[in-house]
């Protein structure tokens, strides 16, 4: 399914009219997946036909200068893989080539992906990249770090490959141009050339070295393209700059010497050079290479239309000229940047479908009616990344950030967490790694907590290391403040600020993440350190150590997450697989060595008949308890698992492969309550799938069932909502005879509008009867079948 919408731009902080949110992001069935990915950040252009195709990293969107629309093109419409890193389109084929990281390869023709792994999968020593796209006679030749790969898009396989270096080896090629019965190749090794129809193309000794041209210093030819009927090429000179010549009968003539250019793109009778240096421009030339317009940020700057900004010149990664105007993808920021009357016209219109202004995720927070998403984080060696500050959120139709990110992104930044304040919803609490607490009302930042006025209850040992942040069910703030004495704080209900000293128990060593005990009613505090340590405190400050290996069979190195199901059971994610707290009572039971008694367990799996720990090979980032308690557990390098409440029976295994998942590293999840939707950040961005559970109610009450009506075109699953936790679900007609029974799963149940026999109901109304399992919660509801 792509999605397609009308485009009208907005600041990113501009909520747009209630029938647009909608057409945005439209509602999913259960088991489907929607894309909530970055089209902010572009890299890469295309023209396809009256369109103009943009790559943003994950994905990639159409904009339609004539219907002023916008259309989304990522894995969950068809894309085979995500990290896109060339766009090309064939008119007489009409196929676009979309080219992957990984050397993944896309041909779109007709609406249909078919996918071409051959370069991704095969096993080549040195670069496999894809560095340029030539389209001549019905094929694609691919410009690789090995050579060229010719395409052929009528039979969408690998035709030939060419190894066209000393003594047919391997070698760079930046690109590729047939002209005049001749093939050209831009590599490392110079200017080669070959006669087009040759039967031994793949092999070296049908290429010639081109001499007739000054490149004394035997560089590396960096640009070859046909402009204007005649062959042009930039070979780096000895300044490390870029000289352009133009072929000329048998030899070269120089266009320009010594640009300082990063990168040259001939485009509709026009040539466009990004330069670099103290002065950052973009250089268009006419056909005659005389200057048409200069772009700087100094002396000839363009600015948004919005708000004034000046375009940021180096960030500028692609550009395409169609009639009088200039389009620019902008690699921080903009999406993609219309300029109209390109040679006079100052200001650009930003274009890009909504979603997060970047594919960073640190954490997600879910909350009754909004997502939240803190972008911040640290590097491996837990520094700060200098993230900017800003908080994405989601309604469920339309993604925004901050109102007033742009009078802080300089001063406060890595927010790598939210809270949200359970006695008002506008309020939230952000840890930063870099800055302490931000406060946050109405979607603005207020304050900025800090040691100065917390009394220095925010330390700062070694910078603010505001690692997570929680509210308890008394509207207690706790906060971890990772490398430092004092790592557990919290800011109370009357607005007083307080702290733990935990020198004794852990020193001041990086502190991972926090998790407040919210089931049992002893209100522990948990937080988990880099040293793999457990420290549990209570209300009354008492402290001791969990060690996550006692009690376990296989022993783990590092703790990555805790979290608390709805048994009270405490899961740990570690690198070596899950533990499980099953009992809190021996918490202040200590053992010789002072560690608690507590035992951390390992669930013993079945696979295929072999008893196992479960996932003891695969390094857990994240895991979330569902509204059923199922268990979802997002791994390092293997995708998502689910498992039933107690961790005995997989029922699903999503990977990259297998879904429309971006990629197998998993960061983080969280669960919308009320529509199931489980929302999953990866580090190639954030996808969401709808799940068959939601939150439970506490108390029974009317029934929600969707699609109802059920026409007689509809097959799928039935959804139905507001039971209380682990209901057991009956179905009758109207005259009490029961034709179908199902388990809630958390507060919904599903149910594939089948009786007992398999066979669908007939029209009718049917009734819907929920009990709880102690048997005395009802809820009711009907639904009506129109056959």
């Amino acid at each position: 399914m792509r999605i397609k919408f009308s485009f009208s731009i907005v600041l990113a902080f501009l909520l747009l009219a209630p029938n647009l949110l909608k057409a945005q992001f439209p509602n999913v069935p259960i088991g489907q997946w929607r894309d909530h990915l970055s089209y902010y950040q572009t890299k890469k252009l295309a023209l396809v036909e009256d369109r103009i195709l943009v790559s943003a990293g994950s994905a990639m969107f159409f904009f339609d200068p004539k219907e002023n629309s916008v259309e989304r093109f990522s894995k969950v419409e068809g894309l085979t893989d995500a990290g896109i890193t060339q766009l090309a389109y064939d008119k007489n084929t009409k196929s676009i080539i979309v080219v992957y990281e990984n050397s993944n390869i896309d041909i779109i023709q007709n609406d249909k992906v078919y996918n071409i792994p051959d370069i991704k999968i095969r096993s080549i020593e040195g670069s496999k990249m894809i560095n340029n796209i030539t389209f001549y006679n019905e094929k694609a030749y691919l410009s690789c770090g090995f050579g060229v790969v010719v395409l052929d898009l009528s039979r969408k396989e690998i035709f030939e490959t060419y190894y066209i270096g000393n003594n047919s080896s391997k070698i760079n090629v930046n690109n590729v141009v047939i002209q005049n019965d001749s093939i050209y190749a831009a590599t490392v090794q110079g200017l080669l050339y070959a006669p087009y129809n040759s039967p031994s193309l793949s092999t070296s000794e049908t290429w010639t070295k081109y001499e007739n041209f000054n490149n004394p210093n035997n560089k590396e030819i960096l640009y070859l393209f046909e402009f204007n009927n005649k062959l042009l090429i930039g070979i780096e000179n000895h300044n490390t700059n870029i000289d352009l010549f133009e072929k000329v009968n048998n030899g070269f003539d120089t266009v320009f010497a010594n640009q300082f250019a990063y990168w040259i793109k001939p485009t509709n009778n026009h040539i466009v050079v990004k330069t670099w240096g103290t002065a950052p421009a973009l250089i268009i030339y006419d056909t005659l290479f005389q200057t048409e317009r200069v772009i700087d940020t100094s002396w000839f700057p363009i600015k948004y239309d919005w708000d004034q900004k000046t375009i940021i010149i180096p960030e500028i990664g692609d550009a395409l000229i169609i009639g009088d105007e200039l389009y620019m993808a902008h690699e921080r920021e903009g999406g993609l940047l219309q300029l109209k009357n390109f040679k006079q016209n100052m200001y650009t219109k930003p274009i890009y479908p909504n979603g997060p202004l970047s594919n960073d995720v640190f954490s997600i927070t879910a909350s009754n009616d909004m997502i939240y998403v803190a972008p911040g984080g640290k590097t491996i060696q837990h520094a700060p990344r200098g993230i900017p500050a800003n908080i994405y959120h989601f309604n469920r139709y339309y993604w925004d950030c901050l109102s007033n990110f742009r009078e802080y992104e300089n001063i406060v930044k890595d927010i790598v967490h939210v809270s949200i304040d359970p006695r008002n919803p506008k309020h939230i609490m952000a840890a930063s790694y870099w800055n302490g607490v931000v406060e946050i009302m109405d979607n603005k930042i207020i304050k900025i907590w800090d040691k100065d006025n917390t009394n220095n209850v925010l330390s700062e040992s070694y910078g603010y290391r505001i690692i997570a942040s929680e509210y308890d069910m008394s509207g207690n703030l706790l906060v971890a403040n990772s490398l430092s004495s004092t790592a557990l704080c919290y800011l109370n209900y009357r607005n007083e600020w307080g702290n733990f000293n935990t020198y004794g128990m852990i020193g001041q060593t990086e502190t991972l993440g926090l998790l407040i005990d919210q089931v049992s009613g002893n209100f522990y505090k948990f937080l988990w350190t880099s040293n793999n340590k457990i420290l549990a405190i209570n209300n009354n400050g008492q402290q001791v150590i969990i060690d996550p290996n006692n009690g376990a069979k296989d022993q783990s190195n590092k703790i990555n997450c805790m979290v608390q199901d709805k048994e009270g059971e405490i899961w740990i994610g570690t690198d070596k697989g899950i533990k499980v707290i099953y009992s809190l009572d021996d918490i202040y039971s200590t053992q010789d060595n002072g560690t608690s008694a507590v035992t951390c367990n390992n669930i013993i799996y079945q696979e295929e008949g072999i008893a196992q720990y479960l996932l003891n090979f695969d390094n857990i980032n994240t895991i979330l308890c569902d509204g059923g308690n199922r268990k979802w557990v997002g791994t390092e390098r293997n995708g998502i698992f689910v498992f039933s409440p107690n961790g005995d029976k997989q029922l699903y295994h999503f990977t990259a492969e297998n879904s429309p998942l971006y990629s197998n590293r998993v960061l983080t999840m969280a669960q919308d309550p009320q529509t199931g939707e489980i929302y999953i950040g990866t580090d190639r961005g954030i996808i969401s799938y709808k799940a068959e559970s939601t939150a439970p109610k506490e108390e029974a009450g009317a029934l929600y069932v969707y699609p109802n009506p059920v026409r007689p075109d509809y097959n799928g699953t039935i959804a139905i909502k507001g039971f209380v936790y682990d209901s057991d679900v009956r179905i009758t007609d109207i005259a009490g005879n029961m034709v179908a029974h199902v388990k809630s799963i958390g507060g919904q149940a599903i149910w594939d509008g089948k009786n007992f026999k398999g066979e669908k109901v007939s029209s009718g109304v049917y009734l819907i009867f929920g009990s709880a399992s102690e048997g005395k919660e009802t809820a009711v509801g009907k639904i009506l079948f129109v056959r």
